[in-house]
C-alpha cells in the first residue's frame, strides 16, 4: 500500500530530505498561495507547526489516514477532530531532543554572559568594558527546569556537568528519573524556581499550562534571575516578562519561542538589549531536521502499511481509516 500513498508535507521541503523517501511514496507540498494546495490527494500528512489541523482541514482531506507531527509539541492539531475522522495522529518526541537541549544551553550562557549588551558596547566603541560587563558564573548556580522530559532531563546531564546544581518541577516523572539524572525533585512549581538563578521552560503547552509563567510566578523568583524558553510562546505571558525584565527582577530571557511567532519588527521583547530571541530554530540543526523528519516519515509509512505506529497520540483510532489494511 505504501508504493502507491501520496505524503503531503506543508511547506517545501529540504532537497537533501527527499533522500528519505527512496520511492516509497510519492511527496507533494504546496506549489500556489492556497496553503492546503494539494492537501486532497494525501493518503498521509507530515505536519510542522505552523498549520491548525482542525476539522476544516481534515474535511479536505477526504483519503487521508495519518498526520505525522514533525516534533514532540502537538498544541496545532486538534485531537478530537482528527479522532473523529478516523485519522491517526503521531509525533516524533525523540526527533529534537539533543539540537533543542543545546539550543536552550546555548540561549542559557548567552543571556547570563551578557552577550548582546556587550556586542552593543563594543560596537558603539564605548570602551571600559570590563566594569560594565554584567555576566554570571554557573558553577555552583541553581537551574530550576519545569518539566524533565527528554529534552529537560538533556539539558540537566550539560548543567550538571557544567557544575551546576537542578532542580525540577515535573508532575508526570518518576522518582527514579530524578534519582537516576541526579536532580532534585521541586515539590511544586513555586518551590522550584524561588530559590533558582536560571529557570528553563520544557513543558507542554495545553489550556492548563498556556501563562504559566505570569507575574504571580516570576514575584516567586529571586532578584536577577534568568529566564529560557524552547519549548512554546504560550507558556510566558509576554507583558509580565516585560514588565519583570524593564524592572530588573528578571536580569535577562533567552526565548526560542514567542507568541506570537514570529514577532513582528518593533517588538519590545526584540528590542530589548537582555533579551536574546530566536525564530523557533532550536531543532533546526541539519542533524535534527534529518531524525526529525526521517522518524516522521517512518511513523507515516508505518500507519499507511497497516502496522500500528509506536508514537500514537491519539490510541483509541487506531486502527481508524486503516482498517481495511491493518496488521492484526
Amino acid at each position: 500500500m505504501a508504493n502507491s500513498s501520496v505524503i503531503w508535507f506543508d511547506r517545501s521541503p529540504d532537497p537533501a530530505l527527499l533522500e528519505f523517501l527512496d520511492g516509497r511514496a510519492e511527496f507533494v507540498w504546496p506549489r500556489s498561495d492556497d496553503p492546503l494546495d494539494g492537501l486532497d490527494t494525501a493518503d498521509g500528512v507530515i505536519a510542522g507547526a505552523s498549520l491548525t489541523y482542525d476539522q476544516s482541514v481534515f474535511a479536505r482531506a477526504s483519503k487521508l489516514k495519518v498526520v505525522a507531527r514533525a516534533g514532540i509539541g502537538f498544541d496545532n492539531v486538534v485531537l478530537a477532530d482528527a479522532t473523529s475522522s478516523g485519522i491517526t495522529i503521531c509525533n516524533t518526541p525523540d526527533g529534537p531532543t539533543v539540537s533543542t537541549a543545546e539550543h536552550a544551553l546555548a540561549l542559557m550562557l548567552s543571556v547570563s554572559k551578557d552577550l548582546n549588551p556587550s556586542e552593543g558596547r563594543l560596537q558603539r566603541q564605548e570602551g571600559n568594558y570590563g566594569p560594565q560587563h554584567r555576566a554570571v558564573e554557573l558553577d555552583g548556580a541553581l537551574l530550576a527546569l519545569i518539566g524533565l522530559g527528554r529534552i529537560g532531563s538533556r539539558v540537566a546531564k550539560v548543567a550538571i556537568a557544567m557544575g551546576m546544581r537542578v532542580t525540577a518541577y515535573d508532575p508526570f516523572e518518576a522518582n527514579d528519573r530524578f534519582k537516576d539524572l541526579g536532580v532534585e525533585r521541586a515539590a511544586n512549581l513555586h518551590e522550584a524556581v524561588s530559590s533558582a538563578q536560571i529557570v528553563s521552560i520544557h513543558a507542554p503547552l495545553t489550556p492548563e499550562t498556556r501563562h504559566l509563567v505570569n507575574a504571580d510566578l516570576l514575584i516567586q523568583m529571586q532578584d536577577g534571575v534568568f529566564i529560557v524558553n524552547t519549548a512554546r510562546g504560550g507558556l510566558i505571558d509576554d507583558e509580565a516578562l516585560l514588565a519583570a525584565l524593564n524592572s530588573g527582577k528578571v536580569a535577562g530571557a533567552g526565548l526560542d519561542v514567542t507568541e506570537p511567532e514570529p514577532l513582528p519588527p518593533g517588538h519590545p521583547l526584540l528590542e530589548h538589549q537582555h533579551v536574546v530571541v530566536t525564530p523557533h530554530v532550536a531543532s533546526a540543526t541539519k542533524e535534527g531536521r534529518k531524525r526529525i523528519f526521517g522518524m516522521a516519515l517512518e511513523q507515516v509509512l508505518c500507519a499507511l502499511g497497516g502496522t500500528r505506529p509506536s508514537h500514537i497520540l491519539n490510541p483509541e483510532v487506531w486502527p481508524g481509516r486503516n482498517s481495511e489494511c491493518v496488521d492484526t
